[in-house]
């Protein structure tokens, strides 16, 4: 058990305690904090140091200080160092995801990750406004910042992961402003970034839209600091004035003067919501609520740290935790509590020494005994030191076993949730986080803060604790493995890192992440080789073309069937490689070649024709080309490119079929065109051979039409029906009753017969009737047309009753019904 009581660390102000813990004894030797600007991160982050060129440095044995930022964790133990190269840093400060955000007085901003091993850094500039006027000083918030440029005007940037600077509006400030802070957008009523500038005797809030004065009236102030939840606002005069106002500064809650004139304020921060640490030189002051205040002497200057549940501070000797002691803690272990929790706690102690008043202790508890339970787990949770951690945690279980009925899930939670942060805030790991911290960020973002520090097996022993995946801290291991290897062939490395990436679950965890490293650091082959394990074609394909490898990336691409990741590779080809190399690239795959073809055409591209040029497909070539002339007017340009298209397509000799036939294609076309020249008004070009054919007969131009027919060697039975359409649309008897006589019709008489009735020429139907052999048809077609007698003599030759039934009912004529009545009658005695 630990030497004193926790309440030995309270610090009374009216009824309420604050506690100042010691977390460290800073493990930085002989390090004068005053020579160096300081960030330290919020959540038990890291701290970093840039030696402070702004003073001169006293010329002695000791080494001199150089322009490198050295980053140490909380406990003081040196995690890195950051060569900085450039011109003289504004300010620089931590952002919630442990990146260093430096931003240099020409208002480049650089950003530093905390392992930069390889000094990997991302950078980008606050704009011309900051480059032309230079920046005098900045702010920061989470991922955002405000900058004062050298005419002391303000511009911020939302997200440096986006950064789109803009300027807020002109606050007319002539000399550079005693103190200023900001409001960050989550806590304004406008959600946007507010600015507080102490200017003359008043505070200036200045925004996007305007600007606005609170009209106070005793300034300078020295220091502004806003609270936590954006309500409170404290100020700092010049005469070591603390005052506390509404964020409005239309209220004063409190108001408090410290008397020593020789100290001035150097930092304010909050502790809470109600309370405010002021540092000086000598002593850090709390100021609560109705101006009572609580003195913390040092013999150094302190740094602090502002945090959600309190005020982290240190120097160059320790490293302290001030806050406000909590409802539970008071509970527990103030002096003379008879609360439940406290005589369950007591209960336990004396169990320990066997006395049988815990029995007692116990049975006076009574139906408080959950409340008790619970109490303890809570005091627990915020309780900084271990022993007193495990006795409360004990006095709980105690209490748990006398009820009939109690979840237990709430001490099973608190035992994992302090086991590990106990293990965060070890010397060794040096991340002084509390339970208030450690729950209000999600639990991927304290593994990633110990993958920062390259702590991979302790993370993944709390990832196996708390039965979380643990993939991401495999994929960082080997990205780190890589970045550190300098012995190592590609080969070593491979069998090394997979020996242990076999954890990783398919389909769910990516390689894309450790091959880029692997890539950026000279290890392409096995940046090529851990790609082929992994399982989506889409992560490969982007990174195989940044290494070179096109082929490999047009194989993957194929394989995983997805049409817009090959033209993906297509089109980085095309802008990348010469236009013979292209071809050559993706005529070596069916699929690609297909795709791009697909696509030119679709854009009716001109590159197409010199593709198939180099992959000698004729046909294609030639198809292209009369393709692109379907919309050509003039005949004799028409012409001569599909004489080109033709002379292309001799070349292919599996396309003798197409030759002929574009061929015949070009014949016809000279003779449409010698059609319209010979017979003016009338358009030929362009119809298929049978209309051509037709139009000609239906002109009258029957010699012409025979020479056509025996030019295209049209077939006997297909002319035959081209010409009989064309005879009876031309009403020409004559010609059509030639053609029928000049030998037997190879198409029959039927057609001719079909074509008169459809032109109304019953007559001339007849004529073609009486040629039909088949007496049933014969009597059928004579009856359609109205030729009764006929039919029904057709019919009676054909021996068809059921067909002179049919006659006689559609006869209106006595005569004609009696002597139809009479065949069937013969017919049927019979």
């Amino acid at each position: 058990m630990s030497l004193f009581h926790p309440s030995t660390e309270w610090h009374a102000m009216q009824d309420t305690f604050y506690r100042k813990h010691r977390i460290y004894q800073m493990q930085w030797s002989e390090l004068d904090l005053s020579k160096y600007r300081v960030a330290s991160s919020s959540f038990g982050g890291p701290i970093a140091l840039l030696r402070d060129d702004r003073q001169l440095l006293e010329a002695g044995p000791g080494p001199l200080l150089d322009s490198a930022i050295r980053v140490y964790s909380a406990s003081g133990k040196l995690l890195g160092k950051i060569e900085y190269e450039g011109l003289r840093i504004a300010a620089f400060s931590w952002n919630t995801r442990e990146q260093l955000v430096c931003v240099q007085e020409d208002g480049n901003v650089r950003v530093f990750s905390l392992n930069e091993s390889q000094n990997q850094q991302t950078s980008f500039s606050l704009g011309p406004e900051a480059k032309e006027r230079g920046v005098a000083d900045v702010k920061f918030w989470d991922q955002g910042l405000v900058a004062m440029l050298g005419d002391y005007r303000f511009l911020y940037i939302n997200d440096i992961g986006e950064p789109k600077p803009r300027l807020l509006a002109d606050a007319q400030i002539a000399e550079m402003p005693r103190s200023w802070t900001i409001v960050p957008p989550h806590l304004t009523l406008s959600h946007h970034i507010e600015v507080l500038v102490s200017v003359d005797q008043t505070i200036l809030t200045v925004d996007a839209v305007g600007v606005q004065d609170q009209l106070l009236e005793q300034g300078p102030y020295a220091g502004i600091s806003v609270s936590p939840n954006g309500r409170l606002v404290a100020l700092c005069t010049e005469a070591n004035c603390i005052q506390v106002v509404s964020a409005d500064f239309q209220r004063s809650y409190s108001e408090y003067t410290h008397q020593e004139v020789a100290d001035y304020a150097l930092d304010m921060a909050w502790c809470g919501s109600d309370a405010v640490l002021a540092s000086f030189p000598s002593q850090a002051l709390l100021v609560g609520p109705f101006g009572d205040t609580l003195s913390f002497a040092h013999d150094t200057p302190v740094h602090l740290v502002q945090e959600p549940d309190g005020v982290r501070m240190f120097n160059a000797q320790e490293h302290s935790f001030v806050s406000k002691v909590g409802a539970e803690s008071k509970s527990v272990f103030q002096i003379g509590s008879t609360s439940p929790a406290a005589l369950l706690y007591d209960a336990l102690e004396n169990m320990r020494t066997h006395s049988a008043r815990a029995d007692e202790i116990v049975r006076s508890i009574g139906d408080d005994m959950s409340t008790a339970v619970d109490t303890c787990i809570a005091a627990a949770g915020v309780e900084p030191i271990v022993e007193y951690q495990q006795s409360l945690l004990r006095a709980a279980s105690l209490g748990k076993s006398f009820l009939a009925v109690y979840n237990g899930d709430k001490l099973v939670d608190m035992c994992r949730n302090l086991r590990i942060l106990n293990t965060l805030v070890s010397y060794d790991v040096g991340i002084p986080a509390t339970l208030m911290q450690f729950q209000s960020q999600p639990f991927e973002d304290w593994i990633q803060r110990l993958l920062n520090r390259n702590r991979h097996k302790l993370a993944l022993a709390i990832c196996q604790y708390m039965e979380e995946p643990v993939d991401q801290i495999y994929i960082h291991w080997a990205c780190a493995k890589i970045r550190a290897s300098t012995t190592l062939d590609d080969d070593a490395l491979y069998r090394l890192l997979r020996a242990r990436l076999e954890h990783l679950r398919p389909g769910i965890s990516s390689y894309v992440e450790i091959s880029e490293v692997a890539n950026a650091c000279g290890y392409q082959r096995l940046a090529i080789r851990l790609l082929q394990h992994e399982p989506r074609a889409a992560n490969q394909v982007p990174l195989l073309i940044s290494m070179g490898q096109e082929e490999a990336a047009m194989a993957s691409a194929i394989r995983s069937g997805d049409a817009d990741l090959v033209y993906f590779v297509i089109f980085h080809l095309f802008k990348t490689l010469p236009l013979s190399e292209f071809f050559q690239a993706v005529g070596r795959s069916h699929v690609a070649g297909h795709l791009f073809e697909k696509y030119a055409l679709s854009l009716s591209s001109p590159v197409l024709s010199d593709y198939y040029f180099q992959e000698d497909a004729f046909a294609k070539s030639a198809r292209l080309i009369v393709t692109d002339n379907l919309q050509q007017k003039d005949v004799g340009r028409l012409v001569a490119n599909l004489k080109v298209a033709l002379k292309i397509l001799h070349n292919d000799k599996a396309a003798t079929t197409e030759a002929r036939a574009l061929d015949s294609q070009i014949k016809l076309l000279q003779t449409q065109h010698g059609l319209e020249q010979d017979i003016p008004g009338h358009a030929f070009v362009g119809q298929p051979l049978n209309q051509t054919l037709s139009q000609v007969l239906v002109l009258g131009n029957y010699s012409r039409a025979n020479k056509i027919r025996n030019e295209f060697k049209v077939p006997e039975r297909q002319y035959y029906w081209i010409k009989l359409h064309a005879l009876v649309q031309r009403r020409d008897w004559v010609e059509l009753a030639r053609l029928a006589n000049a030998k037997k019709a190879p198409i029959g008489y039927r057609p001719f017969v079909d074509e008169c009735i459809q032109a109304l020429q019953y007559q001339e139907a007849a004529k073609y009737i009486t040629r039909i052999d088949d007496l049933t048809e014969r009597s059928q077609l004579y009856l359609k047309i109205g030729f009764y007698h006929e039919a029904a003599y057709a019919a009676s030759q054909a021996k068809n009753v059921d067909l002179l039934r049919q006659i006689h009912a559609a006869v209106r004529e006595p005569t004609l019904q009696h002597d139809i009545l009479q065949m069937i009658e013969q017919m049927t005695s019979r």
